[in-house]
């Protein structure tokens, strides 16, 4: 059972991943959080002293339930090539239910990135986060070595972030399928 402070910051987040993805970070005022959250101020300013503290905690918590999902689905997939596709797969439905509106850090770091560096430091570790256990991946790929491990793993990385930018901007999956179909020809 959750421990009301726990309750509280989870509202605060919930509200606040909701306003910082659909509006964006500047457009997004404390009092609408609190409003929405159906808090005090107090409440709000106990548990998170400015909205920058509140970006970090949603962009921590997000990527941490987010990478959660995402190595839960990529584990289920037993070949080890087909996890490397599986990641394009998983993107894509992520997409499809945010309904094309792009990665949530880059959303953060186009708005906020510059402002704090503890955001850009939470931003940075996040996608660091996935370029690892993607790199992990394609080394117990047995992939066709026609790339090193090193720069399969950069170009799939680097294909992923594009196509989910493009896909955010044309709102349709083809982007992330032509990546994974040509990765797919790499490995």
């Amino acid at each position: 059972m959750k421990q009301r402070g726990q309750i509280v910051t989870d509202k605060i987040l919930d509200t606040a991943e909701r306003l910082f993805y659909t509006q964006g970070y500047c457009n997004t005022g404390i009092n609408q959080v609190i409003e929405e959250s159906d808090i005090a101020k107090a409440s709000l300013y106990n548990h998170f002293q400015t909205k920058t503290d509140l970006l970090i905690a949603y962009i921590k918590r997000t990527h941490e339930r987010w990478f959660d999902r995402f190595e839960t689905v990529i584990n289920q997939v037993a070949d080890p090539k087909e996890k490397l596709l599986a990641i394009f797969d998983y993107h894509m439905e992520r997409q499809q239910l945010r309904q094309f509106g792009g990665c949530p850090f880059i959303k953060a770091n186009d708005e906020a990135g510059m402002s704090d560096p503890r955001v850009l430091s939470q931003i940075q570790q996040a996608k660091q986060h996935s370029k690892d256990f993607i790199a992990a991946l394609v080394a117990n790929s047995g992939h066709k070595k026609l790339l090193t491990d090193q720069e399969l793993t950069q170009t799939i990385f680097l294909s992923l972030e594009g196509a989910i930018a493009i896909g955010s901007v044309f709102k349709q999956p083809s982007e992330i399928e032509s990546a994974k179909n040509i990765i797919q020809k790499l490995i």
